[in-house]
This record gives structure tokens, sequence and C-alpha cells, in this order.
């Protein structure tokens, strides 16, 4: 939306209240939640509970961070950084090292629903560069049905991966960013969005530097305002953020986010009254801080879909992580023993996935590909509310289409496809059934490791700990379909017609594909998946051993199309032609004759079914006359019985089967003539010889 309408909505959208600091002080613990999250970041990879994205950054480049436990120099993803590693058990995460113009980010892989509050620890360490920038905690809302984390971070810098700069984006659909700013640029109106009004402690020249300053949401380009701070002014006095050495700049956090109805104490002992956030951390030889206020109501038009926040305009899923970043000066960057807890019990979901695909050649382009996604509800708390699948192909691999008992599927958008089960209460301890999603290679380079190993699903709901895949169980393929007849094996453009599909192990098919080669390999045949009860229009259904379409789909153009039947990895096909009326003739060429003309023209194409007559129209001085019929035996036909010395052009239709096709152009203009009369011999007179 414009700059300006997303700033009057931010204004409009957000609510808050800063509470000034106060010294923390420890009270029993009553919270006994799910945890949902928690990883130590110690070793060399992320060992821990909840799986790890590395997302991509806002302008381009290389995401810098990596784990500090050295042995793994692999490839994509967290692995071990290249140097001033650690020993295995003693290492962190590090966002960034102490090169200039870096930026390193990490997200949980999925969101954590926010229902019944969310309580999230870990360790910040800045140590051994130049006293720059930053760290942050970051928070973004995400769509609950597809509970996956941002695919970039904010902008860098002073942003610290988190807010805009008015004309770059900031972290999509931001809720909280808590920022560990030691260079200062996040206590400034540079690193913000449009729509701000900025408090004191926000300077439109200098650095406030050594505060930690919590920013609101935004979208785009649009709010990120701030709405609390450790300073009071543009010149308060620096906080210890950071020291020499990283066991010096331990700065413990832990960050409350109470959206319930009731004030709550976390394990720590951290009372956080009802709707409102709580940031506790203990600066470098410091005392325990605090920085806390309502929690920021946002505008249901702020994100993508109202359906994204409550009524009370909080998300209802969080997507959350941690940002470093240098400029010009530096830091490293680090975090570890990262956990994120709610307060009262949640359900939490879980997903697997098999994947079913034959080797080459059945992995060229057009090839099936078929997944079965079983999402389940861990023991502990039931669902209630519907639960959402969410399946992430990889480049190559287009979904076309998915369904299952229960399930209500979306049509498929790019990669992905999402399906919902509103069937609950789900038990806690049970599985749901699976969703069996088609799809169709379109890239030569797709290999079956790819397809195990780049497919993602998640299982969500509002109020649930998502479940995550990230690779398949490849399964076992079933005998492919063979002898495929279509009956009948023609029928017109405009479909509905009912067509019987036979054939050998066709009976458990996943879907039918109906196009052309080149479709095919695109992926954008017309998909007919299985009827979910009876007979019915867009789908198929199994009838004494055969396939039946109640209504073939329409085409816009005649001509021969595959229709594959697809079951689970494997597929055969069989040819079906969609026929029309006759194309129009080109313009026929007519000439005068006496008191006729003859008009000769060229077949037109047929469109499937044999032409079987032609009609040509004569059309006197721009008024069209009687039709004449004729049969398809010749091109050529003489018109007789035309007005002598009227002007005359011709159009031409072809007939077939399906009906009388368009007119041709019309011809070039005749007159029809008469002969002369007799003479008659009024005298004669001798001459010479």
């Amino acid at each position: 939306r414009p700059a300006r309408v997303l700033a009057a909505s931010l204004s409009a959208a957000i609510a808050l209240t800063t509470i000034p600091l106060s010294v923390f002080t420890a009270t029993p613990a009553v919270a006994a939640g799910t945890v949902l999250f928690n990883q130590p970041f110690q070793n060399n990879t992320a060992d821990g509970t909840g799986s790890v994205a590395v997302p991509a950054l806002a302008q381009g480049g290389t995401n810098a961070t990596c784990l500090t436990a050295r042995g793994n120099s692999g490839g994509a993803g967290l692995h071990s950084c290249p140097s001033s590693n650690d020993s295995n058990g003693s290492g962190t995460l590090r966002l960034t090292d102490t090169n200039t113009s870096q930026t390193g980010g990490l997200f949980g892989a999925t969101s954590v629903p926010t229902s019944q509050g969310l309580d999230v620890t870990f360790n910040a360490y800045q140590y051994g560069g130049t006293h720059a920038d930053g760290l942050a905690f970051v928070a973004a809302a995400v769509d609950p049905a597809a509970p996956t984390a941002p695919a970039t971070l904010g902008q860098t810098g002073g942003a610290l991966g988190y807010s805009s700069t008015k004309s770059l984006n900031g972290l999509a659909n931001g809720y909280l960013g808590v920022g560990f700013d030691v260079f200062g640029n996040y206590s400034t109106t540079t690193y913000e969005g449009t729509g701000c009004t900025d408090p004191a402690y926000i300077s439109s020249s200098a650095t406030v530097p050594g505060q930690v300053v919590v920013r609101g949401p935004g979208r785009g380009t649009g709010g990120y305002c701030a709405i609390a701070s450790t300073a009071t002014t543009t010149t308060s006095p620096a906080l210890a953020l950071r020291s020499n050495t990283r066991s010096a700049s331990q700065v413990p956090v832990e960050v409350v986010i109470n959206p319930t109805g009731s004030s709550i104490t976390t394990a720590s002992g951290a009372v956080t009254p009802a709707g409102s956030y709580k940031v506790i951390f203990t600066p470098v030889g410091g005392s325990p801080r605090t920085l806390t206020g309502t929690l920021p109501v946002v505008s249901s038009s702020l994100y993508p879909s109202s359906s994204w926040t409550t009524a009370a305009g909080i998300p209802k899923q969080l997507a959350f992580g941690w940002v470093g970043s240098t400029g010009s000066v530096t830091d490293f960057h680090e975090i570890d023993s990262a956990q994120v807890t709610t307060f009262n019990p949640v359900p939490q979901l879980a997903v697997s996935t098999t994947s079913y695909n034959g080797a080459a050649p059945a992995l060229a382009l057009g090839g099936p590909v078929n997944y079965t996604v079983t999402p389940s509800v861990l023991p502990g708390a039931d669902e209630t509310g519907p639960i959402s699948v969410t399946e992430t192909l990889p480049s190559g691999v287009v979904p076309v289409g998915a369904f299952g008992t229960g399930w209500v599927c979306g049509a498929p958008a790019g990669q992905l496809i999402t399906c919902t089960n509103s069937n609950g209460p789900f038990t806690s301890g049970t599985s749901l059934n699976p969703v069996n999603v088609v799809a169709l290679v379109t890239k030569s380079t797709v290999t079956t490791a790819l397809i195990t190993s780049g497919t993602t699903s998640t299982a969500g709901a509002a109020d649930a700990n998502p479940g995550s895949a990230t690779t398949t169980i490849a399964g076992t393929l079933p005998t492919t379909p063979s002898g495929i007849t279509v009956t009948p094996a023609t029928g017109t453009v405009s479909g509905g017609g009912a067509v019987t599909v036979g054939g050998s192990n066709i009976t458990n098919a996943t879907a039918i594909e109906v196009g052309t080669t080149a479709e095919q390999q695109a992926g954008t045949p017309v998909v007919l998946l299985p009827c979910a009860s009876g007979v019915t229009v867009g789908c198929f259904s199994v009838s004494a051993g055969k396939l039946v379409i109640a209504s073939m789909p329409s085409r816009p153009t005649s001509g021969a199309v595959s229709v594959t039947v697809q079951t689970l990895g494997v597929a055969a096909a069989a040819t079906y032609t969609y026929t029309s009326t006759p194309a129009a003739p080109v313009a026929p060429v007519a000439s005068a004759g006496i008191a006729s003309a003859t008009v000769s023209w060229v077949a037109p194409a047929a469109n499937g079914s044999p032409i079987t007559g032609y009609v040509v129209t004569p059309v006197k001085a721009g008024v069209a006359q009687t039709p004449v019929s004729f049969d398809a035996s010749v091109t050529s036909r003489t018109l007789t019985g035309l007005t002598v010395g009227s002007s005359y052009t011709f159009t031409v239709t072809a007939v077939n089967a399906i009906g009388t096709g368009p007119a041709s152009p019309v011809s070039n203009a005749v007159v029809p003539y008469a002969l002369p009369g007799a003479p008659t011999i009024s005298a004669v007179s001798a001459g010479s010889s």
C-alpha cells in the first residue's frame, strides 16, 4: 500500500504503553507450559528441540550465521564457522564475526502459537571488535495455515535485521524487534519505517549508543516504530552490552509475551500482566533491567489476512529469530541457550511425508510425483481448532492438486499447496487422515534425492505448536498402470461428455491429467482428482474396475490430448481427441458467368471431425441472399439464377458432425451477365465478287 496509507493505518492500529524501568526481583515460578524450542547451540549441529532455518538477506549477499563448534563444514544451512572455532559442547551460534559489513540471522523453522503466552530466554554475546552494530531478537506474524519462517531478514546495519529504512522493506509482517544496540543506530529515525511518532529517546541526527530498544509492528516500509527503550533521552548514558571477550560479555535475556487475560509468572519468576510484554536483561557487570508495556494491537488490515490475528489484534502465530550485523565497525555477535516456552500447555503437532516417484525416465519432464502427508497431534493437549497442512515442493516439481478424506485443499500457489481439516477436535496421540499431493516434474534436473531432501511439510493450527518435516521417506511404488483406453475417444471442445477410462492397475489412481505433452511437461494440464463422494463434475470415480469422468473438461481448441492416469508416482496414458466445428475458410475466389458465378475455396481445418459439406452465401449489393448447401466432394461450385448486372460477393462456411463453422471473409465482387440477343437482317446488297 502507499506509505501514507500504511502510516495512517499503523497510527490507528498500534496501541502501547511503556512502563518505566524496574529492577527484576525473583518470585516463585508458576508457569508449566510446553517447551516449543530449545537449542543450546553448543555443538556443531542444531541438535536440540525445534528445527532452524537460515534466511536470505534482504540486500543480497551471504548470511554469516554459523556454529562456533568445529567439525561440520558441509554445504548449505547451519554449519561450523570457518575460523575461531570451539570444541563440541562449548560453542555458540555466531551471527557475525568481526569483519565489516556482515549480517547473520537464524529463525526457528516454524512459528510458535501465542495463545498461551511465550517465554523466550537466551544469552547474548557482543565482543572482540570495535563496538558495532548490535544484535536483536525479532518476531513476525505468519499465516497460521502455513507457519513457516520468513524467507528473508529485514534490513542490515542499524536496522538489526528487523526494521525498515523508509525506502527499503523491513522484516515481513514484523511484530516485535528487541535490539541490543551497541552502536546506537537502532535508536535513530533512519532505521524505522514511515508513520512513526518518535519518542524523546529516538534521535533524528546522532546515534544513541548502548541502549536496548523495542520496536513494534511494521510491514514493508511502514511502521517498525519505537515503543520502549532503556534510554529516556538521546543523551542517556550507554549500558554495558558488550565486552572484550565472550565470557565477559554475556547478557542474559528474557522476552515475555503475555496475550492472555490474566497475569502470569514465568519460570524465572518474572510476573507479566495480562496483555503485556516484558524484556528482562542483565547488562555486563550490572543488575537486571526491565522494559515492559502493553502488547501492540495490530489492525486487521496490516498483515496479508485478518485470519493472522486474534479479535484482540494479536498475531496467532509468531516466527522468531536472532540477527546480528556489523558495518564499518565490528563485533562478534553470538547467542546460546535459546529456549521458547509457553505459559500453559499447547497442542503439539507433528507431520511425516512419504514420496513416490519412479527413476528415469519417469522423472523426465511431465513425470509423476506423489506425496502422502500424515499430520498428528502429539501426546499432551488436544487440538480443538482446524489443522492445516502445507507442502512445499522443490524447484522443478510442481504441485497440481491435493486431496484427502476430511481435507479441503486450496489451489496450488507456486511450489506449495495447503489443505485444511476442520473436523476436530483432534485427540492428542492420534494421527489424522493423510493428504495426497499430486505433482509433476517440470525440470530435467529433478532427482529422487532432490525430492526426498528438498520437500518441506508443515502442520499448523492457530493455537498449536506446528510440526515440520524437511525430508520424506521414499515409498514403494505400485504396479504401473497399463493398457489405458478412453471411451469414447472423442468429444467436443465444450466438454461435458462422460468418459470411461479402462486399463490395468488403475483402481487406486490418484489423479487423471488431461492435456497436451507440452502442458504435461509444464505442469499445466487439467487435473481431475478422486471424487469425495459419488460421481460429480471436476473429478473422477471408480466403477466396476474402471475410472469414470462424469464430465470431460472443456478446452479452448480442438486436437489430440493425453489422458494420463497417475497412481502414486507412476502413470500411463491414452489419446483423446477434442473436436469442434470446422475453421473458417480463407476468402473464396469468385468469377462471373451467365446469370451465375463460380465460387472456389480451400478446405479449412476440420478440427477433429471430417467436413461433410459447405454452405455458400451470395451477398447481393451488401444484402445476404439465400444460402446454398453443397456436399464436401469438391471445393468449387457454380451458383445460378443470379440477377444480371448486380454486384455479388460470397462467403463460405464448412460443416461437420459438430455443426457449422464460422464464415469465411467475403470474396471479390463479380457482376453476372447475359448473352446478347439475335441480330435482325434488315437489308442485303451485292458487291463486287
